[in-house]
């Protein structure tokens, strides 16, 4: 402690060996950082270039010895035989089922996530523990009742039927997002709301709704991902060629006598574009959603 009246001594300057041997550690420590996710990017990253450059190869050069990453001579035969073929209807199935799904999942999860949040009532703890238990039951396990009940009510093999399927294999974990992120916002916006007349339909339509656009984002992200990439659900409750999703007609190019790998890695490029392009549209709101419900306001 400094006495009254005296000045401070200035602090003492480390040795310059120790100052050395601090820049030398950090240095070392960011290496190593940058190594890591260079390592993490060629892990993600490296099949689906594997993959790019496949669909870009001549048939005569996919299965070439030894394999090479670049192409000697691109070309886009794959992709050309894919639309020649009647590929874009398989796109548009998986376009509308994916997005029905979303809509309908937001609309009836928003709804069941607003009453949890805010409404009291007995057996809501109970209520809670079985939506959690919900997102824990294997899908494989639930395949052959729900397809004897879409056979019994006529939506097997459609599209509707497909939609409504992975409506209700969404809804538990849309609730479960939405429940969190609802519980987070201030409470005194909706009392606002009410004093001024709002009935609980309109304060969750006028009031919650706006302010939680990134939970519903990322909620729809999830449905949105699970939607476009089934492939257990579609192969199962689907037949006709006409009501045929993406990942099943992509199954098809894995011949009984042998595998198709340009137009097979040509549909598989097409298939991830749309999901890589809304996740980086709307990845900053679905960071946000994610970590909104975990801090209440």
């Amino acid at each position: 402690m400094t006495r009254p009246g005296t000045t401070p001594r200035p602090a003492a300057a480390p040795p310059a060996h120790r100052t050395r041997s601090w820049r030398r550690r950090r240095a070392g420590r960011r290496l190593g950082g940058l190594a890591a996710d260079l390592l993490i990017a060629a892990v993600a990253l490296g099949p689906i270039l594997w993959g790019l450059s496949t669909s870009l190869k001549p048939a005569s050069e996919i299965l070439a010895y030894p394999p090479e990453l670049v192409p000697s001579r691109p070309t886009l035969e794959h992709y050309a035989l894919l639309f020649t073929t009647g590929i874009h209807r398989f796109v548009l199935n998986s376009a509308v089922v994916s997005v029905v799904a979303v809509l309908l999942s937001l609309a009836i999860g928003s709804l069941a996530a607003y009453a949890l949040a805010r409404l009291r009532f007995r057996g809501k703890t109970a209520l809670l523990f079985g939506v959690v238990a919900l997102m824990s039951i294997p899908l494989p396990s639930v395949l052959v009742p729900t397809f004897t009940l879409l056979t019994s009510v006529g939506l097997a093999d459609s599209l509707t039927g497909l939609a409504l399927l992975y409506t209700a294999y969404q809804l538990p974990i849309v609730v479960w997002l939405l429940y969190g992120y609802f519980g987070s916002l201030p409470i005194e916006l909706e009392q606002a709301a009410r004093i001024d007349g709002c009935s609980r339909i309109e304060t969750l339509r006028k009031v919650v709704l706006p302010l939680s656009g990134p939970g519903l984002v990322a909620a729809g992200l999830f449905v949105l991902t699970f939607a476009w990439n089934d492939f257990v659900v579609a192969v199962v409750m689907v037949s006709s060629e006409s009501v045929k999703t993406l990942p099943v007609a992509i199954y098809g190019y894995l011949g009984f006598y042998g595998r198709d790998w340009g137009p097979l890695t040509a549909s598989a490029m097409l298939s991830i574009l749309p999901v890589i392009a809304v996740f980086l549209l709307f990845q900053r709101y679905f960071l946000s959603g994610m970590t909104g419900g975990s801090i209440k306001g």
